[in-house]
């Protein structure tokens, strides 16, 4: 997430940084990094970092993703700030960032999301089986009766 940020800075700095082009060769000199003094998931994930900041910076990669947020939504992040806007708000909300993104109004206009779509709510699996057994029950029922009435009438 920090190397977002940096990847960020450094396109809003373009114009200010003097030696753009030795800039560029030192990303991709750390984007194609090996060295084996460091773990080999570190390596990887340096690797794929700033690969992508390298695309985002030259402007060869495409920067859209695609967020899940219910069956019916995506959420596409289209910009660097969109994503970095994303990263911060998953990094504040955990694990409850899908639940924010479906029906709080204003994480919703943060990402121009609009309304929350309307619920259509369906019958769980507890109550189809409650309603099953409330059917079998009374039918249940009934069958004893009436067998208790057919024993009395054989004597």
């Amino acid at each position: 997430m920090f190397l977002r940020w940096d990847a960020m800075m450094i396109l809003s700095f373009e114009d200010s940084v003097e030696d753009f082009e030795s800039l560029i060769e030192d990303i991709d000199n750390l984007s194609t990094d090996g060295a084996k003094f460091r773990a080999k998931r570190d390596r990887k994930v340096q690797r794929a970092s700033f690969r992508e900041i390298l695309a985002m910076v030259t402007g060869e990669g495409e920067i859209a993703e695609q967020v899940k947020i219910s069956p019916q939504e995506n959420l596409t992040l289209s910009s660097w700030s969109d994503k970095v806007l994303y990263a911060a708000l998953k990094e504040i909300l955990g694990s409850s960032t899908s639940l924010h993104l479906q029906q709080n109004l204003f994480v919703r206009e943060i990402f121009g999301l609009g309304a929350p779509p309307l619920k259509i709510e369906k019958r769980t699996k507890a109550e189809k089986t409650g309603n099953k057994r409330k059917m079998n029950a009374a039918y249940q029922k009934a069958r004893q009766r009436n067998m208790l009435k057919m024993r009395d009438k054989r004597m």
